[in-house]
């Protein structure tokens, strides 16, 4: 533990611990134990919270990637964690209207086609102006 805390600064106006150490091509703390690698939310929340749940992924809820502070982590499942992201698929899942603004809720939503929510009127607008 000693040497995890000679690794990272406290940041006094956010409470993240930022890491000094090396992170991986996605900016994610890693650390070394015995020669074993991973990512250094891993092994602090392991030692300072407990056992990680098999199913969940550790989230920052600061959306601090080189953060270490576990009371900033939080144990997900990966599909809450990809739509806490700002990736395409999680904005597309926090829109509430279509881009001609009809609501995407009720019956004006259609079940998922390829993965997608498709909006009922602007399916049907569509349908009746084909060539």
């Amino acid at each position: 533990m000693e040497r995890f805390e000679q690794k990272y600064i406290p940041e006094p106006n956010t409470g993240c611990w930022l890491w000094l150490g090396c992170c991986d091509d996605d900016g994610y703390a890693k650390f070394s134990v015995h020669g074993v690698v991973e990512r250094a939310i891993r092994w602090v929340y392991r030692q300072l919270r407990g056992k990680i749940p098999r199913e969940k992924q550790l989230d920052h809820v600061c959306r601090t990637r080189c953060c270490v502070n576990p009371d900033h982590l939080e144990p997900v499942t990966p599909r809450e964690n990809t739509l806490r992201g700002e990736s395409v698929p999680a904005q597309n899942a926090r829109k509430t209207h279509c881009l001609r603004g009809h609501e995407l809720a009720g019956n004006n939503l259609l079940p998922y086609e390829r993965r997608r929510r498709v909006c009922r009127a602007c399916r049907s607008h569509r349908r009746r102006n084909r060539g």
